[in-house]
């Protein structure tokens, strides 16, 4: 973990933790209850972005995951219609993110595209989108449910079920939430979120909760 992924990790983590503590208080539901399903609901309600599930054509179905919009002053959020589950909701997530980060700035007609490959990126754009994919996992694993969660549940696959995240994206989170809140190094941090993935070995719960 370089300086600059390290600036950009607690920087989409104070707004993402910010997006669904306001959530949280817009719906009166308790923070750790805050999910992919509220903050949509939310970002709909208040903040009228229309968001539409496409159907791309074949090419297109294995490059886009999603992308978001700024058209005559009004904002769409489209994802993929043939993503599973867990990965459309990242990237609802990485898509919100966007919103919030980046439409402000956004010239008329502007567009972000989450792609399958990341290669399928700008230089200029690798920090915008390391942004909305760190936000993305703390929108949908903000830090207080994360920490509720595995205490919660007995299991790494219940915990990501209650977020309705993909294991590789909770292992993921995991990870960064240990190497920069926790200052674990890289390696021990990936040990101890394996452990618990595979053999469900409680020891990082030590490390969550100090």
């Amino acid at each position: 973990m370089d300086f600059l992924e390290g600036d950009i990790f607690y920087e989409a983590s104070a707004i993402a933790n910010e997006i669904c503590d306001t959530v949280s208080r817009y719906h009166s539901i308790p923070i750790e209850k805050i999910n992919h399903h509220t903050i949509k609901k939310y970002v709909e309600a208040v903040e009228g972005v229309e968001f539409i599930d496409y159907r791309f054509r074949k090419q297109l179905q294995q490059i886009i995951l999603g992308s978001t919009s700024k058209v005559a002053n009004s904002v769409f959020i489209t994802t993929n219609a043939f993503l599973k589950p867990e990965r459309k909701n990242f990237t609802l997530m990485h898509e919100i993110m966007h919103y919030y980060c980046d439409i402000p700035t956004a010239k008329e007609g502007q567009t972000f595209s989450d792609m399958f490959l990341e290669d399928g990126y700008l230089p200029e754009d690798y920090e915008k989108e390391t942004r909305a994919n760190i936000g993305a996992s703390i929108l949908l694993a903000n830090d207080t449910a994360l920490e509720y969660a595995t205490h919660h549940f007995s299991s790494f696959d219940q915990v990501a079920q209650y977020f309705f995240m993909s294991k590789t994206a909770l292992q993921k989170r995991l990870n960064e939430f240990l190497i920069f809140y926790k200052k674990c190094s890289p390696n021990y941090a990936h040990s101890l979120v394996t452990s618990y993935r595979y053999r469900n070995n409680k020891e990082i719960l030590q490390y969550l909760k100090s």
